[in-house]
């Protein structure tokens, strides 16, 4: 069992960010649609759509969970709108968000439901910076990248 650390307040940003970042960060255009959860670490998940619509969870984990507040109000907002004075409700894939995110990916192994000997791959995507539109039109943007150990070389170092 991983260790945590009881006193939130001893969580540095280079601390949290080396548990969540393990992998090199990639850049890419995500659609988020109004799906929600949390984790027993209650971190924001989002459901997102990349290739071919196929669907991950988008974790906004840590710190930067606070500032996923404004993103999922406005997802929520949209969900709203679109259910507003209409017949038949639209599928929730079909609200979407493009929003410009910058994290790293990370494999859950699951075990499948109908089936207990099979297990599938779900693809996650830890978050550390995005960038939508708001209704409004503005561009907005969250986060910060991950914390990188900085390297201090020394004058003898660099003679080498």
């Amino acid at each position: 069992m991983k260790k945590r650390i009881e006193n939130s307040a001893k969580i540095t940003p280079a601390y949290e960010d080396g548990g969540l970042f393990k992998k090199p960060p990639t850049e890419l255009v995500v659609n988020l649609i109004p799906k929600f959860s949390k984790n027993s670490r209650d971190d924001v998940i989002i459901k997102g759509l990349v290739q071919n619509d196929v669907e991950i969870d988008v974790i906004f984990a840590g710190r930067r969970k606070r500032e996923a507040a404004e993103l999922v109000t406005l997802l929520k907002r949209k969900w709203e709108n679109a259910n507003y004075r209409v017949t038949k409700a639209p599928k929730r894939k079909d609200v979407r968000l493009p929003t410009r995110v910058q994290g790293s990916w990370r494999m859950r192994v699951a075990e499948d439901e109908h089936e207990p000997d099979l297990y599938t791959k779900e693809y996650q995507l830890l978050v550390a910076r995005w960038a939508f539109n708001a209704d409004n039109g503005e561009f907005r943007s969250f986060g910060e990248p991950p914390f990188q150990q900085q390297v201090v070389q020394t004058a003898e170092a660099s003679k080498g």
